[in-house]
């Protein structure tokens, strides 16, 4: 009996691993059901907007061939004023985006970037931005910047250059 006892034990103990393995193999079944459910909705979903634009179009041309007018008139007018709703919400959209891009800008360019649609004037706007950034060198503790004198040689006075001169020969030193 204590004998039937050890080779249960022993058994569930080799089974174990052997779980292990399913599980990630279940798991990848799971994940490929999951697919298969998701791919087979989209498809239902896709297959019942064109049912749903073929019988808008058929009721259309019922309701013409029946020459009820109002009808169709009614349908076309809600359809258009929520449209027109969504027209004016991405036109205030548009206006306050432009207006925040053209902003960025110095006022002589402004007139001109005021006439790019609003694709252009980001992309226009996001390149002046990134070029205008410096690329410093990283700082390193202890070093001092390397300064570089804002006029050339032949324009500073005598006694910028004196100066100039006498910081350039105690970085030197250093």
């Amino acid at each position: 009996m204590s004998e039937d006892k050890t080779q249960a034990a022993t058994e569930t103990v080799s089974e174990s691993p052997a779980t292990e393995t399913t599980q990630s193999g279940s798991n990848e079944q799971y994940i490929a059901e999951s697919k298969k459910y998701r791919k087979r909705a989209q498809d239902a979903e896709s297959r019942l907007a064109k049912l749903e634009r073929k019988l808008s179009k058929a009721e259309e041309a019922k309701l013409k061939e029946t020459e009820n007018y109002k009808a169709l008139y009614d349908k076309e007018f809600s359809k258009n004023e929520g449209l027109a709703a969504k027209a004016e919400k991405w036109a205030n959209y548009e206006e306050g985006r432009r207006e925040e891009l053209i902003v960025k800008h110095p006022e002589g360019e402004r007139d001109y970037l005021s006439t790019l649609d609003l694709k252009t004037l980001e992309y226009v706007t996001n390149k002046i931005n990134n070029n205008a950034k410096p690329n410093n060198a990283p700082e390193i503790v202890g070093a001092s910047k390397n300064n570089v004198p804002e006029k050339s040689w032949s324009d500073m006075t005598d006694e910028e250059k004196r100066a100039y001169y006498t910081y350039r020969a105690n970085q030197s030193k250093r």
